[in-house]
């Protein structure tokens, strides 16, 4: 009986924990990143035996582009820490062009995990975040004032 692309995997990631200290999250994220590599070859088997239809299969879908430290842009899968105008250009698309392209939510942000979290932290430690908050008042106020006016 042949074994299944999981068992397989976990062979290998079982042969390289015996070599390599690997904590259990490591493995499982090796685990997963095997797999998914494994039916992309597996795909690209297949779609070179005349089935165009399991390569496009073999690309990685929109909720597997973003990760912890890294985005996969789904035109080239060259790996970025965030995918920019300047890189989308290059296939011909904006982030708003991308994003209906390949089904990415509007408020999906093309940028990994990692570097969202650290921005976060450094504008709260910075203190923008009540900067902001006041910001917005002021506004909001100014603009009452002007329509009381007018």
């Amino acid at each position: 009986m042949a074994k299944s692309l999981v068992e397989m995997a976990a062979e290998i990631v079982a042969a390289q924990a015996s070599h390599a200290k690997m904590s259990a999250d490591e493995m499982a994220g090796a685990l997963g990143q095997l797999v998914d590599a494994m039916r992309r070859a597996g795909a690209l088997e297949e779609g070179a035996a005349g089935e165009p239809e399991a390569a496009a299969a073999a690309k990685p879908t929109r909720r597997r582009s973003v990760f912890r430290n890294r985005v996969i842009c789904l035109e080239c899968g060259r790996e970025f820490k965030q995918l920019t105008n300047p890189h989308l250009t290059q296939h011909g698309l904006d982030k708003k062009s991308y994003k209906a392209k390949h089904g990415i939510p509007h408020s999906q942000k093309l940028v990994a995990t990692a570097v969202s979290e650290r921005r976060r932290q450094v504008a709260i430690d910075s203190g923008l975040v009540e900067k902001l908050a006041e910001a917005r008042k002021k506004r909001a106020a100014k603009v009452a004032k002007t329509t009381k006016k007018g």
